[in-house]
């Protein structure tokens, strides 16, 4: 990229010589003809053009968002007398939202109750109903997760350097709608705070006046050459934040993928950094909500409904520990469930999930409290719920370890979670 852009800077010093070379000539001596004619007698060849055409239309065609209607019963686990504890999902009559919150240290077995729940949903609508996971942490190889993948046909999309992301963070939005611009500054400075509100306005001027130059939205590449060749090469707050970006390689800007109709499992890299991951997973969360608000509600047909997605976020602790990203993962709660979409929202601890300014907990229909540390009852009850007989949570509490979780479906139960490593050996 530094090559680039001095390139492009030694290419305008160098057109501004020959300018002034023309300006000196006699013209009517036809000097200017022979200064034009020197390179040619000298060679010059034509090279191929790498210009990157994106798809006109910027955002996916939300009308072809496959859906099913075929009804879903999840099996979370046992209880401790054996009895399994079943939920119909999409049965109107029981739930109207299929939201999940799942707290719990690692080694709890949340993951692993996650991606049963995912097996389940796979296999019971014939591998209609989708899934997207974000792996905040990214340290399972393909090699592990072999044997889940193959069972939920889902792909998986190893964020590594020089194998980024297929996706343009502003290439996949028409920029004619200057919220979209905003909103890419606004994200860059919720996760990069040597971003303040100074630098973050004149981005948004910056990348406005890349569209109004070029009639098209810029790379992050694009982006930067243009900033740096306006800054004579010197760099800034927010062109190194760019640079960051860029040479994290967590994107590859110059190839498209289709999120919706495939399940991916999306593994960040766990060498850059936590920001760069924060960013780029917030990205595309928000890039999903924006094309599924566009594809409109589900139908209700024999009280099931029509589901479209599942989106899971391990780690979710990262973005609602935010606020100025919590509004949109509330949005995103309240927002999507007519529109036929699971989200699970997976995080270290109960407390994760409730803020002064908002309760999750709210919003999430069904909470799964497993192995946390702080297991008082009054951080657990927020989460579950309110509860009959604290005493009997207290003690039922003491017997909290991995691979249980404590639930709140009629009364706190404590169950037995349904674990993917055990569903595989049978």
């Amino acid at each position: 990229m530094i090559f680039l852009k001095l390139y492009r800077l030694h290419l305008k010093d160098g057109l501004e010589i020959w300018n002034n070379k023309l300006n000196n000539s006699d013209i009517t001596k036809g000097d200017h003809i022979s200064l034009l004619l020197e390179p040619i007698k000298k060679g010059l060849n034509k090279r191929k053009s790498n210009v990157y055409i994106p798809n006109s239309d910027k955002t996916e065609s939300t009308n072809l968002i496959n859906s099913t209607n075929k009804p879903i019963e999840l099996n979370l686990g046992n209880e401790l007398n054996g009895e399994p504890i079943k939920i119909k999902i999409n049965d109107e009559t029981e739930y109207t939202s299929r939201h999940f919150g799942i707290a719990g240290t690692t080694g709890s077995g949340k993951t692993q109750l996650v991606f049963d729940l995912i097996y389940q949903i796979s296999k019971q609508t014939d591998y209609e109903l989708n899934f997207t996971f974000f792996d905040f942490k990214g340290t399972d190889t393909r090699e592990k997760l072999d044997s889940f993948l193959s069972s939920t046909k889902a792909n998986f999309v190893d964020i590594k350097h020089q194998n980024g992301f297929p996706f343009s963070p502003l290439k996949n939005y028409d920029l004619s709608n200057q919220n979209y611009i905003e909103s890419f500054a606004s994200d860059l400075r919720t996760f990069f705070k040597s971003i303040g509100q100074v630098q973050s306005a004149s981005l948004v001027r910056e990348i406005k006046d890349y569209y109004f130059d070029n009639k098209s939205s810029p790379t992050l590449d694009d982006l930067l050459e243009n900033i740096l060749e306006k800054n004579k090469g010197k760099f800034d707050t927010t062109t190194s934040v760019l640079q960051q970006l860029i040479n994290s390689g967590i994107y590859d800007e110059s190839k498209s993928y289709s999120i919706f109709n495939q399940s991916t499992y999306i593994s960040m890299p766990s060498e850059v950094t936590k920001e760069i991951k924060q960013f780029v997973t917030f990205n595309l969360l928000k890039y999903m909500y924006d094309n599924i608000k566009k594809s409109g509600d589900t139908a209700v047909t024999n009280n099931i409904k029509a589901l479209k997605h599942v989106i899971i976020i391990d780690e979710a602790q990262n973005f609602l520990q935010h606020k100025n990203a919590r509004p949109v993962i509330e949005s995103m709660l309240r927002e999507l469930r007519s529109m036929g979409i699971i989200i699970i929202l997976i995080a270290q601890e109960t407390q994760d999930f409730i803020y002064k300014d908002f309760n999750f907990m709210s919003q999430i229909q069904f909470p799964i409290c497993a192995n946390v540390k702080d297991k008082s009852s009054k951080r657990i009850i927020p989460f579950l719920g309110s509860v009959n007989s604290e005493v009997k949570l207290t003690a039922q509490l003491a017997k909290l370890e991995g691979g249980k979780a404590l639930i709140n479906i009629g009364e706190p139960k404590l169950i037995e979670l349904k674990q993917w490593w055990k569903t595989k050996q049978r």
